[in-house]
This record gives structure tokens, C-alpha cells and sequence, in this order.
């Protein structure tokens, strides 16, 4: 991928505390989400594509529709972005709770290391996507949380639905030392 600059942000605090992990809405880029956007420019285009093919041009003026949810760890000396991009063509369902407006889906994600004005991005397969249907009742209830291991160099990811771990969507990613 090309070199990028992630936007100027302050040391992590406390980066072992799960925190929730945040959205972007990819589909209108926009100065806060270029580095998402990034990220991804070569999964949007495909998925742009993948739209077109479909006779579905609406979406000329910007990307069709993606989302992402990501988790930034930054550092003095480098930041790592772990972000997952949902789009209807590179994403599948994975669990559906209709009870409480949630569907978990299987989506690519990556992981982008900064370093000054150098950025690596690496593919990192699948992870778990949450998307809700409108506003819970309970804000606690359901996410997508991530925390910063700093003596194992890992990220660790988790999902709650209904205040219950979904499985296969909790793991570690180690990160590379360079």
C-alpha cells in the first residue's frame, strides 16, 4: 500500500483497558476518515465495482456502501490502526440476533503500522463486523471492543451481544516488532 500519514494524536493512555472500538462511514470520504479510507482504497473501488456490475450507480459520487471499525494504538515513535471494513461483497454472516437488532458478519480486516510518513498495511484475513439496527436500550448490551497488550506486542479483539461473548470473535493479534 502507499505511504500515508495518520492524523497527530496523543500516546494511548492505559492501552491494556478494553475500549470500544470505533465506526467510520466510508461511503462519503471525508477529511476524518482518509486514513480509513486508505486503508481500504483498493477493497472500495472492488466494491464500487461490485455495485456497477449490479446496475447500482447511485453511488457515483462517493463509494457504495462501507462501513469500518477500527482501534488505533499510538505510540511517540509509531501508531498501529487495526481496522475491519464491511461491505455487502466482501463480508458474510456469520450470526443474526433479531431479538436485540444485531448481525455479526465475517469481514476482512487489516492492520496499518505508521512510522513518520512510512505506513505498512498488511492483510490480516477475517474478523467479526457488529452492525445494530438503530439504538439498544442498553449501550452497554452489545459492541465490538478492543485493548493493547504492550509486553505481549498484541492486540486483542472481542464482541458482546446481549452482554454475551459471541464465539469465534474473541482473539490476539500479535503485532510485528520492526
Amino acid at each position: 500500500m502507499g505511504a500515508s500519514q495518520a492524523q497527530a494524536q496523543a500516546v494511548t493512555a492505559d492501552p491494556g483497558a478494553w475500549r470500544t472500538m470505533s465506526y467510520a462511514n466510508l461511503q462519503t470520504p471525508s477529511p476524518a476518515t482518509a486514513t480509513y479510507v486508505d486503508i481500504w482504497k483498493d477493497a472500495l473501488d472492488a466494491n464500487n465495482r461490485y455495485y456497477e456490475k449490479r446496475g447500482d450507480r447511485r453511488f457515483a459520487g462517493g463509494n457504495a456502501p462501507a462501513s469500518e471499525a477500527h482501534f488505533v494504538i499510538w505510540s511517540n515513535r509509531r501508531s498501529a490502526v487495526f481496522s475491519v471494513l464491511d461491505t455487502a461483497s466482501h463480508c458474510t454472516t456469520k450470526a443474526s440476533f433479531p431479538d436485540v437488532g444485531a448481525t455479526v458478519k465475517l469481514c476482512p480486516m487489516r492492520i496499518a503500522i505508521y512510522e513518520g510518513l512510512q505506513v505498512k498495511t498488511m492483510d490480516g484475513g477475517k474478523a467479526c463486523f457488529l452492525e445494530l439496527a438503530g439504538p439498544s436500550g442498553d449501550p452497554q448490551a452489545s459492541g465490538a471492543y478492543a485493548s493493547y497488550d504492550v509486553t505481549g506486542r498484541r492486540l486483542k479483539t472481542g464482541l458482546i451481544v446481549n452482554h454475551t461473548a459471541v464465539d469465534g470473535c474473541s482473539f490476539d493479534v500479535p503485532l510485528p516488532r520492526q
